[in-house]
């Protein structure tokens, strides 16, 4: 058993490194493969199988940021608003880092520093103390602060409050006129991004007379025209009912798949993260836990401590438990909650 484990674990960390190693040579000269990772270290403290599946997650994602290029690495960040007189931090030596192309929620009560953290990423807020790289440039460098705002895009919470124009590709223009694309280009960018948020022959409409799902693809859509490389989402399904939600997570999830974009998420509906690669958990500006879904959304003491909830099929598994019920694995979704209840004799 624990011989097959450990070739699991071995692969994952070696697909890893010779994918960073073929497509970042310059960044692996002095690097190596984490050679010893044993199988006997899995701690044990839930079904067999599921811990194993959490800690060949956790290995896995742990060599991949090590390795890969980094679109955010951030290290030692601290902010106080000092409103009023006040000294408190909203962030207090905050170090976070995120790998090229993953999916990344970032969860947390409000006042947790989450909203805080990510305005940093898009230097909309500038850095008192610490280091950050957003797509390898210096967010403390501003002479570059237009180009790192071009590679870091940012979907806020209210797309009205993001709407400059009255018409639809008016709007999506606003933003490559701003960075002198060239204008025979412009109409052909607007509709690639349309097309990509599932909104194409909306051209000539007018973003108030649309939905709020709607509106807030053609926000997204906004950013995606100026092809940046990660997109942060700042509790953008917040405002939307849930037919919106599920329009816009579906977006998400698609320009993570098919397009490879990074993907910050900001959210405090706990399904939205189960799709991520990694959750970070916020706490009074402090980061308190970081891992894979199955990992932090299913450990109920963590939540607790954070005040968050776990997502409803967590729930229902653990009440099930209480009641004598057991089933084989935790589901983290509605589908896999399905599954396990469908095995039952």
């Amino acid at each position: 058993m624990l011989q097959n484990i450990q070739l699991v674990i071995d692969t994952a960390i070696a697909d890893a490194y010779y994918m960073g190693k073929i497509l970042y040579p310059e960044n692996f000269k002095d690097i190596e493969p984490e050679k010893k990772i044993n199988a006997n270290h899995i701690p044990q403290t839930c079904g067999e199988s599921e811990n194993v599946s959490i800690f060949c997650d956790r290995v896995y994602w742990k060599a991949k940021t090590a390795m890969v290029m980094r679109s955010i690495d951030g290290k030692g960040i601290s902010y106080s608003y000092a409103f009023e007189g006040s000294i408190d931090l909203s962030l207090d030596d905050v170090s976070i880092c995120i790998a090229q192309g993953e999916m990344v929620a970032i969860l947390g009560h409000n006042g947790s520093g989450k909203s805080t953290l990510v305005k940093h990423f898009d230097a909309l807020l500038s850095l008192q103390k610490g280091s950050l790289k957003v797509a390898g440039l210096d967010a403390n460098n501003t002479d570059r602060i237009w180009e790192l705002r071009k590679k870091c895009g940012m979907v806020f919470q209210n797309p009205d409050n993001q709407f400059v124009s009255s018409i639809v590709d008016e709007d999506i223009a606003f933003g490559l006129e701003n960075y002198d694309t060239p204008i025979e280009q412009i109409p052909s960018k607007v509709s690639e991004a349309l097309a990509l948020v599932g909104m194409s022959g909306f051209e000539k409409k007018s973003p108030h007379m649309l939905s709020g799902g709607q509106k807030q693809r053609i926000a997204l859509a906004s950013v995606l025209a100026l092809e940046p490389e990660i997109i942060v989402f700042d509790e953008s399904t917040a405002m939307l009912d849930p037919e919106g939600r599920k329009e816009v997570i579906t977006t998400i999830r698609r320009l993570h798949d098919n397009e490879h974009k990074t993907i910050i998420l900001i959210s405090h509906y706990m399904e939205e993260a189960v799709f991520a690669d990694r959750i970070y958990i916020m706490k009074n500006g402090r980061i308190l836990a970081q891992g894979t879904p199955r990992e932090i959304l299913t450990d109920q003491v963590l939540l607790a401590e954070a005040r968050l909830l776990p997502p409803l099929p967590v729930r229902i598994y653990y009440d099930l438990q209480k009641a004598g019920i057991i089933l084989r694995h935790c589901p983290l979704t509605e589908e896999e909650l399905v599954e396990e209840l469908c095995r039952l004799n």
